[in-house]
Parts: structure tokens; sequence; C-alpha cells
């Protein structure tokens, strides 16, 4: 078992509610990114630090409680934002030392009018359960609070008939009730059901106002979105009246906090878009929302701002603007740095006894790694910054190498391309990583194959030439669709944009797992039919790019352990084309992924040491290899390979004065950013 601890991060994250605490708007944090990037745990830590400070919920739209109705109940009377709305209260209401319980009698008489609305079956038992689940949420708790609940609910049961509109009867009967009953809770509640008198048409009358409510809920499509946001309004209405109450401020809990993960679902959508909608409408509430949202963005937050964590802390630099959206502050998780992720790897193979430990990450606890055994592990000193450049610093990903590595370390496995095969609790760790960044993802394997392309029409060239039929561009956008939905979004030359998992699928595709696929999807071209997946996808996009675009031609060749083409481009240009350009199309070249580079000796280095030759054909082959060793994310870096690069480089800029400037500096940062596992800087 794991423990976690907090960080200056995490304390940042807790003081956003105080650093707007006297501002008229309060942003409606949203924090961003890919699976893997903390957004579910720094929520936990935020319920746990407000846990006892003040009333606070959390709820995960991903829950399998806002997928369906409950057993029984109709689903015209029943909606994820209901089931949010649910849960959310009953976490708010639970005490809070020194401030008593917060009681929900506006929410309460609205969900009550829509559960009445699926009542006409006279399932009792059911009935009964969902009338004393609303009721309580006004109630204070105590020994009493069961009996009046069942009295009431009795009541409502009794008003039902075979005959007539079961709702209203029932709305009626809730009033009666409310009206005659002396309790505290009973009054709470005629307070609540009076609210509901400046429901739209409601034309003073708190009866016709909920009715309509229940009308509209079970109305579906706009009606239901309508209803629906007069509920978060009822919730949020509840919660002023406890934060604006009789007792005196400085002995009052802090604002209500309300954690939604997995905004983008439903169950968490509705609350966000409503409450947004009133803010921008002026509707001020004394809530602290805090939200985690998988990807980059969301339509329904398309004028919202953007700030890094630490801009996010600061009370100055935002104000709202007049749309909805704009109400929002969209945070993303920055990714561990080398520093952080050093102190991970450090922190699990250098224990001294069998402690739990926890990353102090800028997100509360991000990475947390056991520690079983009582003596330090070894590791390579280029480790870190190899797993660094392997996992963009993804918590996630940096807690699966880690404790790959501290599993295999003792066995001789120390390249990021042995420890994601190794075993790990029956399946190799790479495939527990992808089903971590795209869990049940059931086009994997031509996902694998399109990890190849570079582009929307790279791809599509790819899937109609080797993928199912009827797969083509249509599947390719579904594809493209989810990659976007889940943080991925395409990147300049890469179809899946972010390296990691372009790593990993291409990792899958080199292991031979997609070779079924290939093998079996062209009939019609009987004289390839074993074509290894991974030539053949290459091979493929070489072809389709061909003279037209030859540094992707030279890049999938190269793919393909045919460096003669890239040597020969870069030897004819490199005297003639602009030394920045040069670089990177060097560069660009040189990211080709390497074949069988777990089931082949890696000649790379022995290439990129070969005997001086000053034949410019020559040291461009031989730099060629010595940028694609040291930047491959699979391998551990060499500082022999890297010390020939500089000298390269600087013997390269010699031949080009005109260039010496900028191939010079390349020949100083090349080196180093190769061996700390930094992207190549250019100029």
């Amino acid at each position: 078992m794991t423990t976690a601890t907090a960080t200056p991060q995490t304390h940042a994250l807790f003081g956003i509610p105080t650093a707007y605490a006297h501002s008229e708007a309060l942003p409606f944090i949203v924090l961003t990114g890919a699976r893997g990037l903390g957004r579910s745990t720094a929520l936990r830590e935020l319920r746990a630090a407000y846990r006892g400070r003040a009333p606070v919920a959390l709820i995960d739209g991903e829950e399998t409680r806002f997928d369906r109705p409950p057993p029984g109940r109709p689903p015209e009377t029943w909606s994820p934002a209901y089931e949010a709305l649910s849960a959310i209260a009953e976490q708010l209401g639970e005490p809070v030392a020194g401030a008593g319980r917060i009681t929900f009698p506006r929410l309460a008489c609205g969900l009550l009018a829509v559960a009445a609305g699926g009542w006409g079956d006279r399932g009792l038992s059911r009935i009964c359960a969902e009338a004393e689940r609303v009721l309580l949420l006004s109630d204070t708790g105590g020994w009493l609070a069961g009996r009046w609940v069942g009295k009431t609910v009795a009541r409502l049961v009794s008003s039902m008939s075979d005959q007539g509109p079961v709702a209203e009867a029932i709305i009626e009967t809730a009033l009666e009730a409310f009206s005659e009953g002396m309790s505290s809770s009973h009054r709470r509640l005629r307070r609540g059901a009076v609210w509901y008198r400046d429901h739209p048409n409601a034309a003073g009358n708190p009866k016709l106002g909920l009715v309509l409510l229940s009308r509209h809920f079970r109305a579906g499509g706009d009606a239901r979105t309508h209803a629906e946001h007069h509920l978060v309004r009822a919730l949020l209405a509840d919660l002023d009246d406890a934060h604006a109450g009789v007792v005196p401020r400085s002995q009052r809990a802090g604002r209500p906090v309300i954690l939604l993960d997995n905004v983008q679902e439903a169950a968490g959508r509705r609350l966000l878009e409503s409450v947004l909608r009133d803010r921008a409408d002026g509707r001020a509430d004394q809530v602290a929302f805090f939200a985690g949202l998988r990807g980059q963005g969301h339509p329904a937050l398309r004028n919202a701002a953007r700030r890094t964590l630490p801009e996010a802390t600061r009370a100055d630099g935002w104000t709202p603007g007049g749309t909805p959206s704009s109400h929002a502050l969209l945070v993303p998780l920055p990714p561990l740095s080398p520093d952080e992720t050093r102190q991970v790897l450090e922190t699990a193979c250098d224990a001294e006894q069998p402690i739990p430990v926890a990353m102090a990450a800028p997100t509360p606890a991000r990475v947390a790694i056991p520690v079983p055994f009582p003596v330090p592990v070894p590791f390579p000193p280029r480790l870190p910054s190899a797993i660094r450049r392997l996992t963009g610093g993804n918590p996630a990903g940096t807690a699966l190498m880690v404790e790959a590595a501290r599993r295999n370390l003792p066995r001789g496995l120390t390249a990021p391309a042995d420890l994601l095969l190794a075993d790990h609790t029956g399946r190799p760790t790479y495939r527990l990583l992808l089903d971590r960044l795209l869990p049940d993802e059931e086009h994997i394997d031509e996902l694998a194959v399109l990890a190849v392309a570079h582009d929307h029409d790279s791809a599509v060239a790819l899937a109609e030439s080797r993928l199912p039929a009827g797969f083509g561009a249509s599947g390719v956008r579904a594809l493209e669709d989810r990659l976007a939905a889940e943080g991925h979004p395409p990147t300049p030359d890469h179809f899946v944009g972010d390296t990691f998992l372009r790593t990993l699928l291409l990792l899958r595709l080199r292991q031979g797992t997609a070779d079924s696929l290939v093998r079996t999807v062209r009939p019609d071209r009987p004289d390839q039919p074993n074509l290894p997946t991974w030539r053949d996808a290459h091979r493929t996009l070489a072809a389709h790019y061909g003279s037209a675009r030859p540094l992707h031609r030279a890049h999938h060749e190269l793919a393909l352990g045919e460096p003669d083409f890239a040597v020969s481009h870069l030897s004819d240009t490199f005297r003639e084309a602009d030394p920045r350009t040069w670089l990177n199309s060097l560069a660009f070249i040189a990211s080709a992924p390497r074949a069988d580079s777990t089931n082949a000796p890696d000649d790379r280095g022995a290439v990129a040491l070969d005997r001086p030759d000053p034949a410019l054909h020559a040291r461009v082959r031989r730099l060629l290899h010595t940028v694609w060793q040291l930047t491959d994310p699979l391998v551990l870096p060499d500082p022999e390979v890297a010390a020939r690069m500089r000298r390269d480089l600087e013997q390269l800029s010699a031949t080009r004065p005109a260039a010496d400037a900028l191939l010079r500096r390349a020949s100083r940062d090349w080196p180093d950013d190769a061996l700390a596992g930094r992207p190549l800087r250019v100029g």
C-alpha cells in the first residue's frame, strides 16, 4: 500500500479558492491533460485537504453509477446530472467541525418532484427508498430523522392512485405534509418549496413550479437540460443560504468545494455548463469548483482562459468576459521534471528499508512506488534521463517504468526497451502502459499501424493500402477523434502526436502483435501475404512520399534499415541548404524508429564510431547514425557516441564558413541535449 504526500505545488492548488476569496468572480478551475498526468489524484488530494475544514464533495463522471438508472427507475425520471446532484449534496451534507450540517431543502423538493414522475408503477420498496434518500438531504441528522422521513414517505405513498397524474398528486401531498409538519425539517422543506414559485411560468405558484420542473425533466431533450439547470441552481441556492447565514463569517466553515473528475462526461458537464451560464448572467455563488478534464479543451470551454499552475495560484491576471466559458480557467498539469524523475527512481531503487514511498511531484503524490527490497538497486547514470525522455514526464508512465526498473535491473535489464518488454504481472510493461493511456481501445492494432503515419492523408493512404476493407478514411477519422478526446491531438509530422504513446504503439507494431491483421486483410495480394507489419507499413509510406517529399521517404527507409537515400540526400543538400533547415532535416530523418531493435544487434553505435573519413558522404553517414542512436527513446544514450557527434559537427562546420556559428552551436548543444534526454536544439 502506498502513501500520499502533499507538495508545494499541491498547496498551490489548495490555495486557489483562497487567492480569489475577495474577488466578485470566482474562476471555475479545470485541470486538463491526457491520462496519467495526475488529475484524479490531484482532485482526491484536494478533497482530503478540505475534508473537515469545509464542506467538500467529489464525483467522477466515469463511475458506473452515472451510466444508467438504478434497477426499476424509469429512464425518463433519471439522468447522470440528477444522480450527480444527489451524490454531491449527500457529501456536502457531511458534518464539518464547528459549522453544523448543510441541508438542501430546495434541491430536495426538486429531486422529489422529478422522482415522483416515475412512481406510477407502485413499486413501493423502490419508491420508499428514493423518497427517503431525497428527504434526508433536508435533515440535519439525529435520531428523529428516520421517524419524520418515514411518516412523510408513508403519506406520499398513500396519495398515489391508479388514476390521474401521479406526479401532480404526490407534489400536492408533499406540499401539504411540509406545511402541516412542525419539525425543523418540515419548515426547511416548506421554505424550499416556496422557492419554486419563481420558476418560469409558475406565476408565483410553488406547486405549479414543481409540476413544470417534473414535466420538463420527463420530456427529455432541451426541456430536460432546462430542468437540470434549475436543479443545479437549487443546489447553489441552498449552499448560498448555508454560507450567508446568521453565523458570523469568522466562525463559518470555508467555502463549499465541489470537485468534478472527468467533467467531459454528462454527469459533470451539465453542472459545469449550468454554473458557468449562471455566473455569466450575474448569479454569483459561494462555491469553489475544481474539475478534471481529459484533453486540452472542450466545446463548452472554448473561451476559457489558460494559465499555468503557478499562474493560477495568483489572484491577479484573470477577469471573466461576457461568455459563460470565459468564467472557467483551464490549467494543464505539468509533467514531471527531469529532477523529479530522477528522484522517483532513486527513491525506489536506493531504499534501505521496505517502506512505502510517495513521489513529491508537481501535483499531489502523482507517482507512488512501493519499495519492498531492503537493499539498494544500482541503476545506470543515464537511466533517469532516458525514462524522462521516453515518458515525457507522464507520472503514470514514470511509475510503471520505475517499477519495471526496480524489478529488472538486478537481472541486467537496463535499456528502456528491455524494461518495456519485461514481464509485469504476466504482461509486458508496454502493454500495461497502453492499457492505461488508451483503455478499452478495440482498434489498438490498427492504431499501431497508423502510428507510422505523419498526418491524416498519409494515415488514409496507409489504411486504404494495408488495413481491412472499409476501414479507410472513416476509420482514420474515428481514431483521430478518439486520440483527440484522450488528449493526444496530432502534431506536425505525426498522426499520433504524443511521443510516449507513439513509441508504445510502434513497439507493439514492431513486436508483431498486428502481423495477423495485415496478413489477412489483403487476400487479393497473395504475393505478399507474410510481409512483417513493420516493413509493410514503412515501405508503403516510403513509396507514398517518393521523390515529392524526400525527407519523409528518407525517414521511412531509415526505419527499414536502409540509410543510403538519407545519407545521399543530406550530403547533396549540405552545402546549399540553410544550416537551420539542414539540421532540422537531419533530426527529423534520424527520429525514425529502428526496426527489430529488440531482436537484432544495434550497429548504429559501431557505424557512428567508425574510423574517421574526411569525405562528406562518410561524415554524414556517421553523423546520421550518431543522431539516430542518441535520440532513440528505447536505448540509453552512449557518451562515447555523443563525443563523436560533437567532433563530426565541429568538422562539418569548418567546411561551411557561412554556417559555422549555427553548426558549432549544435556541436556544443546536441551532445548535452541527447545525454540529458532533451529534444535537440537548433539555433
